[in-house]
Parts: structure tokens; sequence; C-alpha cells
């Protein structure tokens, strides 16, 4: 009985077999070969699935595969390691052929944010905290409203901060915002928000790279003391045209490069205009409809090369707002029923460069900024135009030369004016609110500099540069004189000194040495440290959390005293998988003296006497940045830990009076010790992209009344300590698609479309804590800027 039983079975089995021989005999066939792109080399053991792994094979030693599959529809995705994968859809009716080409992503141009330069930078040069931005990355950024926007893009990397959304300006390791210096063209930004911190002020599409000096940051620049964000506008093509530009809920853009005289005079124009009035007036509540919010930004650049020893170009870059808003401001005891502000920059640089030789050339530059801000409140009886701008003018003349292969040489003079008009007040208007006429200020920096690269062995390298700046504060002017042993104050003045145009009223100088040292572990593996001391003479008042438009700039005189910083930072680079990862750890530590604050109630904006409103004092930060990236492949990003403390401690001359938190060190309003950051870019076809952002962080700290006290059986807040607490944490997700429509690049247009949701699980994040008094007492309220998801769709368009 068993073995009858056994050879029944043995028949079935073999009977089962031979029918799925035969099934499989008469399906169609999936047949092909996979082979890299570049060398056209069959790839073996590359994986082919069906419908997600439903069925699947792998190639054979020359790169073929084979699959039987039933009559249908199907999803085939081929991939193997080191490879870009490849999907496709297909029908089956009969026998396919699929010959695949897979592209190596070490080999693939890097399309996120940070750059292939930084990590040129990161293990080959000594360069220690500088990163180069990619605009193209910066683009597949998810974005608010649509706005390709660089100051919020910046704020995804280590060590780069706002106070909040909404917040003008960054802050830099640990840096207040007027101690970063902002080029475009070698032209200062003194705003680089529109909308009073919503979006950047650049045009985006006129931008060639950008490079964050954080740390290490040459000789050629000073001025400020924390870090240096250089711009570079694009050089217009001088073969073919090209026009590019975008269509958005907040803005249109266009941007136009033409050729005059083919590979030696080329012009770039580009435009940015916002008219944003009908969405207020469409769909604003009635409390905000007469809100009135425009920006517009101007670039435009002439490149000149009439042979190849030399290239001339002269840029200029334009920008502007206008915002109308009930109220909001007051000055003079005068509450504004409705006030207007509107302020810009008009800046413009010319270049020239000359090429003595492969091992020597020479930049000549010169460069001009204008910001003026104009604050209008227009009433019967109690009108209010409140003026003020900066001139800034720069000359510079610097040298590269490399004498031989490990040895180069930067060196070179700048000399900067300053021209300041703080503020005039109702000046030529007709207004129960008099007349203010703050004196104007002027000054002038001068400068040289010098930087040695020398690559000493195989294993170190050494960067060392020093810069003496000697600055000098000129006339026309007055300074007070207070009497000896009182804190300086309208009371305590006992005489004035004028000065006359041109004569020197203050004067300050000092040498700042710049140094960074590589020593190379292995050929991908690097270890750096460097050194800088800078100095600022030119400084930013404010009491807000975040500086107004508006706030007023001051150059350092007889009272005030320039800042100077020594900042000191280490860090590890490495690159691995053929520099498709990245990982990077800095360190840092800054000690900034001469920073400075304000007393109680301090009155800035027209104040003639501004030293009796200042405590100066020292400021400390210090921290660590973590970083991993994956910048190449099908996906790419990075994800990234930064540590960071900011305090400051105010004494002042005169302690007992002047001291803040008692003299302790506090917090400043920029002081966040945790926060981490994600990005994500997926791009599986060429038709689409998606990206995500994630961002966390400590709350910003805030001051919070330690008792109240009572007049008129109502309550107000008493504060003891600065910066005592914290708003809650800070956290959001944010996501963008990309559509593009690569076919028509033989027609020489390529369109896109980006979706994008900010804020994507409607995070009421807290940007400040105000109090007001109750019945109950004093109440605390949360202020949010974007609390809900905020969505947006942008068209974009190139003509090549």
């Amino acid at each position: 009985m068993y073995k009858v039983f056994t050879r029944l079975l043995l028949l079935g089995l073999i009977g089962v077999y031979t029918n799925l021989i035969a099934q499989e005999y008469n399906l169609p066939i999936l047949s092909g070969q996979v082979i890299d792109a570049q060398s056209g080399d069959p790839l073996i053991g590359a994986a082919i699935s069906v419908d997600f792994k439903k069925s699947g094979a792998t190639t054979d030693a020359k790169g073929f595969f084979k699959i039987p599959l039933p009559v249908g529809e199907y999803i085939v995705k081929v991939s193997n390691v080191g490879y870009n994968p490849f999907r496709t859809k297909i029908y089956v009716k009969a026998d396919v052929v699929l010959n695949v080409e897979l592209n190596d992503v070490t080999k693939q141009l890097e399309e996120v944010i940070v750059s292939a330069s930084t990590s040129k930078k990161d293990i080959q040069t000594p360069s220690l905290g500088v990163t180069v931005l990619s605009l193209k990355g910066i683009k597949k950024l998810p974005t608010m409203m649509g706005e390709v926007d660089v100051i919020r893009s910046l704020q995804s990397l280590p060590g780069v901060s706002s106070v909040g959304e909404g917040a003008n300006g960054l802050n830099i390791r640990g840096s207040n915002v007027d101690q970063n210096l902002i080029f475009i063209d070698d032209t200062p930004i003194f705003n680089p928000t529109h909308m009073f911190g919503l979006f950047s002020v650049f045009a985006s599409d006129a931008i060639r790279d950008l490079e964050l000096y954080k740390g290490g940051i040459p000789s050629r620049f000073g001025g400020r003391t924390a870090s240096v964000l250089d711009i570079k506008m694009i050089e217009p093509n001088t073969e073919k045209f090209k026009m590019q530009g975008g269509i958005g809920l907040v803005s249109n853009r266009i941007m136009a490069e033409i050729p005059v005289i083919k590979e030696k005079l080329s012009v770039l124009v580009a435009g940015r205009l916002s008219a944003n009035d009908f969405l207020f007036k469409s769909f604003a509540p009635d409390n905000l409809k007469n809100i009135r919010a425009n920006f517009s930004d101007i670039a435009t650049k002439i490149y000149f090369r009439p042979n190849t020893q030399n290239t001339i170009s002269v840029s200029a870059y334009l920008s502007n707002d206008y915002y109308r808003v009930d109220s909001l401001f007051s000055i003079e005891n005068v509450v504004a029923k409705q006030t207007s502000f509107d302020y810009g920059h008009k800046n413009g640089s010319f270049h020239w460069n000359h090429y003595f030789s492969p091992k020597l050339n020479m930049l000549v530059s010169a460069a001009v900024s204008n910001y003026v801000t104009k604050t209008y409140a227009p009433d019967s009886v109690n009108t209010i135009d409140l003026n003020s701008a900066i001139l800034y003018r720069n000359g510079s003349m610097s040298f590269d030369y490399q004498p031989v292969e490990n040895h180069k040489l930067n060196f070179g003079i700048s000399t900067t004016r300053y021209d300041i008009k703080p503020g005039t007040l109702n000046d030529g208007v007709v207004s129960r609110v008099a007349t203010v006429k703050l004196d104007d200020e002027q000054s002038i920096e001068a400068a040289v500099f010098v930087d040695d690269e020398w690559k000493l062995n195989e294993k170190w390298t050494i960067q060392a540069g020093i810069r003496y700046t000697k600055y000098w504060r000129i006339g026309a002017g007055t300074v007070n004189t207070y009497a000896p042993d009182f804190m300086p104050s309208i009371n305590t003045i006992i005489s004035k000194k004028t000065y006359e145009p041109g004569e020197v009223m203050a004067t300050y100088g000092g040498f700042e040495p710049r140094l960074t040292m590589k020593y190379s572990l292995a050929e991908n593996t690097t270890m750096k440290m460097g050194y800088n001391r800078q100095q600022q003479f030119f400084q930013l008042l404010s009491n807000n959390t975040t500086p107004l438009p508006t706030s007023r700039w001051k150059t350092a005189d007889s009272f005030i005293k320039p800042q100077r910083s020594d900042f000191a930072t280490i860090g590890f680079f490495k690159t691995f998988n053929e520099n498709v990862f990245e990982i990077s750890l800095e360190s840092y530590y800054r000690n900034v003296r001469n920073t400075l604050d304000f007393v109680s109630g301090a009155n800035l904006q027209l104040n003639p006497n501004i030293e009796t409103q200042l405590i100066s004092g020292k400021s400390k930060a210090y921290g660590f940045e973590v970083m991993l990236q994956k910048k190449k492949g099908e996906n790419s990003g990075w994800i990234s830990y930064t540590y960071a403390r900011a305090f400051n401690q105010m004494i002042g001359d005169f302690p007992e009076i002047q001291s803040i938190n008692r003299g302790n060190w506090f917090a400043t309003n920029y002081d966040k010790p945790h926060s981490f950051n994600v990005m994500w870019n997926i791009q599986p076809t060429t038709h689409h992209s998606f990206s995500f952002t994630f961002a966390y962080n400590t709350g910003r700290p805030f001051s919070s009344p330690s008792g109240s006290y009572e007049i008129g059986g109502k309550k107000y807040p008493v504060f003891a300590e600065r910066n005592n607490d914290r708003v809650r944490d800070y956290h959001r997700l944010d996501f963008s698609w990309t559509i593009n429509n690569p076919s028509m690049k033989h027609a020489r247009w390529e369109g896109s479309w980006v979706f994008t949701v900010y804020n994507l699980y409607g995070r009421q994040n807290p940007y400040s804590v105000f109090f007001k008094s109750t019945k109950n007492g004093l109440r605390a309220y949360e202020l949010s800027v974007f609390a809900s998801p905020f969505v947006s769709m942008t068209y974009n368009f190139k003509f090549l």
C-alpha cells in the first residue's frame, strides 16, 4: 500500500511540474540587457523586479535577463548598487525586449543644496566652515508661497538659524543679524528680506552661486565679526540667447541673457515683481483689507571680454518694498492710524580682471550701495514722515599669485566710506509733530590684507592670513562731554565739541590674524583647525526681537567702541562611496567684546544722544555641528544636528545702574540649544521629483515677568530677569512636488510645475509671547506667524 501511494504522489508531482513547464513555455517573455550608460559594460547581478517585486530576476554574466509574464500591464524596475534605478511601464501581449542603460551615481552631477565645491573645500583645501550652495539644489527645496528663498534655504544648514518665522536676517553660530556680512557682487545688503522677513530680497534666477563662510574667513573680508555670505550673479551667456522665469502666487519673475557681440559682450537682465493687493482685498478679513504689500527686485549685468587677458563687468541690483498697514507704528508719543513703509537698495559694482600670466592676475573693483527707508503716516494734523539712509562706497585692488603649484597668495588693499543719515523727521512737512534732524555720520575704513595657502606636504596644508584695518570717524559732527563719575544722560552733559567736515573725531584700528590648518588622515579624511580675529565698526541698534527694516545703524565713535571677535574652530571631514556620502563634524567657540545692549525703555530711533541709551558688554557662543549628506542618486539630501549656545553679559561702565541680570550671563534672543534638520529629495523619473524638509529647534528665550504692580485697578508686569523663559519648541514639515516636461528640450523650451505645502501638519509654532492685564491678573498670549498649512503652486519655464 505504501509503495502504491508513493508512486501515485511522484506521478502527480511530475505532472504538475510538466504542466508548469508547458505553461511557462507558452508565456510571453520579457528579456533584455542591462549595461553601464557611460562605459557600455554589462552589469552583472542587476535586479529586475516586476510590480514591486511580485516577481523578478537578476542579470547574468553578460547582463542579460529573461522573465516569463502573463499578458497584462506591469511596472518594471531595474536597479543595481551604485546606480540610479530605472522604472518603466510595459504592456505584455507578446515577447518584449527591454534594454536598459543605468547611470553611475558617482558620475552624476550633484543637485542638492550643498554643491561639489563644498566637498572639495572640506577635503582638499584648508578652508574651514565654508559652504558653497547650489542654486539648482535650492530650487528643489519646499518653499513658502512658492518663492525660491535663499535666506530660508540657508536655515536648513547646521549652525544657521533665525529668531523665528518672518524674522529679518540670519543668526549664524550665535551671531546677531548685523554681525553677518551679506554681499551680492561685492555690494552689501543691509536688509536681506522683503515684507518684514517673509522672503529673501535676491532675484534667485540671476544668482550663480553662494558661498557661506561660517568659520575660516579669508582676510579679504572684513567689517563683521561672525560670517560672510558672498553671492555672485551669473555671467550672461555670450553665445546664445536664454530666457527663464516663473509665475507664482506671490510674485512673477523673468530673466534674459542676451549676447550682443558673440563671445565678447553680453547682457543679463532679471526682474521679480510682486503685486499682492488683490489677495488682501479679496480674501482678508475686514480688519486687514487695507493692507498693501508689494516688492520688486531688478538685477542687471554687462559682461565684456575684449581679449583673453581681460574681462570687465558692471552689475546693478535694485530692490524695493512698499508695505501699508493700519496702525503698527508710533513715534514721539504719537500713534499712527495708518502707516506705510517704503525701503530698498540701489547697488552697483564694477570689476576688471586682468591676467598677467597663468601665475598672476589682478582684480580691480568699485562698489556702491544706497539703502533708503521712509516711514510715512498721513494724518490731518499729526503727519509722520521719517527718513533715513546709508551710503556705502568701496574701492579695492587685489592680486592672486601662485609662484609654484603648492603655494598660493592673495593680497590687496580696500577702502570703504560710510555716510549715514540716521533720521530726519518731518523735514518740510506741515504737522503738529515737531521736526527732528539727527546729525549725519561719516566714517572711513582702510585695510590691507594678505592670505598665503601653502601645502607643506601630502599631510599638512596651512592657510595663514593677516588683515590690518584703520578706522576714522570724521566730521562734521558734535561730541558731548559728560560729567565724570556720572552715567551719561541729558542731565550730565557739561559741554559739546563741534568738528569741522573731514576732521577726525575718533579713530580705531588693529590687526586681524586668520589661520586654518588641514591635516590629511587619508585621501578622503581630514582634520582641520582654525582661528579668526575680526573687527566691526558698523552696528545695528534695535531693541526688538528682530530688527525692523527702518532700524538705526551706527558707526563707532568716541563712546561706541568697535566690536572685536576671537573665533576658534576644529572640524573632521570624510567622504566615502566615491564622494556619494559625506560626514562632517565641527565645533567652535566665539568671544566678542564691546557688544551693545540697551537700558530699559530705550529711545533709539531719533535720539541725538544715543550713547545715553547703550550698555556695553561682551558675548560668547559655542557649539558643535554634525551633518551627514547623500549628495547623488535617486534619493539625496542630508540630516544634521546642532548644539549651540549664545550668551551676553552686560555690566556697563556703571554696574550698579546699568548691569542687566545683576551682571550675570543671560541667553540671547537667538539662543536655541538644539536644532535638527532633515532634507530629503526623491527623483524617481526625469518627470517627477519630491522634496521633504523637516526642522526642529528649541524654543527661543523671552523675558517672563517675575511679578506685577497695580495702578488704577490695572496690573502691569515687572521683569526682574532678561530672557528667563522660553517659547514652546519649534518644528515644521514641508513638502514639494516638481513636475518637469523635459520632452520639449528639442524645442528649446522647458516647463515645470512646483506644488508646495508649507507647514504640512499645521503646527502652531509660537513666534513670541506677550502679556495682557485681565481681571484675573496677567495673562500670557502666544503669537504664531504661520499657524496652518500653506499651499502654493508655481509655474517655471526656460527657453534655452
